[in-house]
């Protein structure tokens, strides 16, 4: 897909939003349109994409890993369902659909134990230099918060909708993340105008941000987009800046008669 109108339209949109932000629009190989991608924000929930990409490692190495049967931790608040259940044992295959699809905290700081918080992070360090693994969902940020990059994001989410073809862990994440829950953001778009693509992302919210990353793709072509937000009061104005960046990139699939079906195929 040739960028054509995008850059010039997403440059405008991100001339115009005044709070702190980070804003990456890429293909698979490059980056389209980068602003202030390497500048580090707190993560939110976008840290678990790179919890996810260590586990998918680690099953690629030994797929028993995702049968592994793991106790919970003290259950957390926040964003999950697997603290109204009863079960106190899960495989890691379920913790990693439930971190991804409805961003289970519990079944994320389960993971974390299982596999230790520092080896996570020091994987990150080495493999996504723009993460930093400081601790755990909903704990205390005595140690720093964690902290991500736009740049590491889409790296992240890249990877993870990147298979060859015999990862099972990949196929988890990959079918995780196109059954995300949260599409009030970047994935608003498409969800509302019939693109007949598929989509993928990972929301992060906190107090004072509003995160998303996402992959559309239809018939060969995928874009991915990152916007990190960091503001003051105004949580809208940042939801409706992802918004007009998942517009501006659903309008360019539509000139290039990607991802939306014709009245001749009718």
């Amino acid at each position: 897909m040739t960028p054509d109108k995008i850059v010039t339209r997403l440059d405008q949109v991100n001339q115009k939003f005044d709070e702190k932000h980070a804003l990456l629009v890429a293909d698979t190989r490059h980056v389209l349109f980068g602003a202030q991608v390497d500048q580090p924000f707190p993560a939110a929930s976008l840290i678990k994409l790179g919890i996810a990409a260590f586990v998918k490692e680690k099953a690629a190495d030994d797929p028993s890993q995702l049968e592994r049967q793991v106790t919970l931790p003290e259950s957390v608040g926040g964003a999950g369902v697997l603290r109204f259940m009863s079960p106190q044992a899960w495989r890691v295959r379920d913790l990693l659909t439930l971190m991804l699809t409805v961003s289970d905290n519990l079944a994320t700081n389960a993971l974390l134990t299982t596999y230790g918080l520092p080896t996570i992070a020091a994987w990150l360090t080495r493999h996504y230099p723009g993460v930093q693994l400081r601790r755990p969902l909903m704990q205390s940020t005595f140690d720093g918060d964690n902290m991500i990059t736009a740049s590491a994001a889409w790296q992240l989410l890249r990877a993870l909708l990147t298979s060859d073809g015999n990862e099972p862990a990949a196929d988890i994440c990959a079918q995780a993340l196109r059954h995300q829950q949260n599409r009030t953001k970047l994935l608003l778009a498409p969800t509302m105008e019939n693109f007949v693509g598929w989509l993928a992302g990972k929301t992060g919210e906190l107090p004072h941000c509003e995160h998303d990353a996402a992959c559309f793709a239809a018939e060969g072509e995928r874009l991915y987009a990152v916007v990190l937000t960091q503001f003051d009061y105004d949580r809208q104005t940042a939801m409706q800046f992802s918004q007009q960046v998942g517009h501006l990139i659903v309008q360019a699939f539509r000139r290039n008669g990607i991802g939306f079906v014709r009245l001749s195929d009718l």
